[in-house]
Formats: structure tokens, sequence, C-alpha cells
């Protein structure tokens, strides 16, 4: 299996690093979006899509048997050993591309894909994407959908913002492609221990709350609540940063 070149860069080495040393300061986020999941979820089998290095998928699994999935080797390695640090026995790892899940159909009670964790591939992936949740799920099963909202965003844009956390100074640079409606971001890491500069930049599609909701339905996916946050608020087009789908199987 072929990693795409900047998903390889963005989730491994120094950027790697770079995003676990910031989810360390995500406890409390991390614990509401929990508590909001165990609300939402049925109790059984759990995919979470993009796992990343455990951090939803390990709390979860005091409750629920989870399966973690990423294409990153080095956050499948963070989350196997947060697992084992947290004693979770419900927990399982595999690494896998998005695109094509390996399992059978209709294995899982619940998907969730969060914190914007779906739309950096063209229109037909993307859709395979959702495709590939819909075959796994099992009829009448959970998809949990986060995305940033855009409409949110084009309200609150910021062209460029610095951060400063512990060794690392990182710049992003962000534009709109309307044409496409993507979003297009440089990251720039900067590790002041040594002047270690590295840089990447990646594109996103602009999904609106009816364009999901569009894409979900044409594979069986029907909305059934949609959020603007993880305090269960009511999603508000201009308000909200979040598009956070509840969506169910049909048969």
């Amino acid at each position: 299996m072929q990693m795409h070149d900047w998903y390889k860069k963005m989730f491994e080495g120094k950027f790697g690093e770079f995003w676990l040393k910031q989810i360390e300061g995500w406890g409390e986020t991390s614990e509401l979006q929990a508590s909001f999941l165990r609300e939402i979820l049925e109790k059984g089998l759990t995919l979470d899509h993009c796992c990343g290095p455990g951090r939803i998928s390990v709390l979860l699994a005091d409750s629920m048997p989870v399966v973690g999935l990423d294409l990153s080797r080095f956050f499948l390695q963070a989350a196997k050993k947060k697992a084992k640090q947290a004693g979770r026995e419900n927990f399982y790892l595999i690494r896998a591309d998005m695109r094509h899940l390996p399992f059978k159909h209709g294995v899982f009670d619940n998907v969730m894909n969060l914190w914007t964790s779906f739309g950096y591939f063209s229109d037909e992936e993307n859709r395979m994407v959702i495709r590939e949740v819909s075959r796994v799920l099992q009829s009448g099963g959970t998809f949990v959908l986060d995305m940033f909202n855009p409409g949110w965003m084009v309200r609150n844009f910021r062209e460029r913002d610095w951060d400063e956390n512990g060794q690392y100074l990182t710049l992003e640079e962000r534009s709109i492609h309307w044409k496409e409606k993507k979003l297009k971001t440089r990251w720039i890491i900067i590790d002041k221990r040594n002047g270690e500069i590295n840089e990447i930049t990646i594109d996103l599609k602009l999904y609106d709350l009816e364009e999901l909701k569009e894409l979900l339905g044409e594979e069986k996916l029907e909305t059934v609540k949609v959020y603007g946050s993880f305090k269960k608020e009511e999603f508000n087009e201009a308000k909200s940063n979040r598009i956070i789908i509840i969506s169910r199987k049909q048969q």
C-alpha cells in the first residue's frame, strides 16, 4: 500500500511528533467528545475511522469494543502505547487506507470520523470513502461525521496564524479556492532546538451541510440529527464552527 506523500509527511516524522505534542493539551476537549459519543453510539463494535494516536478511541474502549484504523504507522504505534497504559482490552488497531476498508459487509454497529478527517481526496475518492463506510456499517448502524463548518470559517477567516508550543513554532497560511471549493493550507513547523524546518501544503474540500447530507444519502446513510458542537448545541450555519452529522444506515 502506497501512502500519499502529503499524508506521509503530515502524520509521520517531525509533523507526527508535533501533532502528538499538540494533542497532549486537548484532554478536556477529548473527554467532552468521548462523553458526547457515549450518548450517541450503540454499545457495539465501533470503528474509529482515522483514529490517529487513539485520542478518542482509547477513551471509548472503556465501555465498548473499538477498532482504530489509520494509515500512519507513527500514530498507530502511539495509539497502541496509549491503550496499553490505559489497560484497554477491547481495543484493536489496523493499518489501512480509508478508501479500501479491509472488513466484511455490515460488521460494525458504529463508525465515527472525527476532527475533519474527511475531504482530502478527489470528489470521486471522497465518495468512495463514504461508500466504504456504508458498506461496513450494519443496517440501522450509526455514522458520526465531524467536520469544520465552511459557513463559520469564511466569516472568521484568517489568512495566517503563528503559534508556539514548547519546542515548536508553527505557521499556517490559508487560501480559499472558490471554483474548486477547496481550502489550501500551507503548514510550516520550526523545531526551536535545532532550527529544522518542515513544510507541507494540503487541500481540503469545503462541503457545506446540504452537500454532506446529499453525499451521505446517496450511500444509504440518512441524516437524523445535526449538531454545531460536542456540547449538543443546535447547528447554526453562521455561528457553529463544527458540523456534526449523526446518520443511520438504511436497509
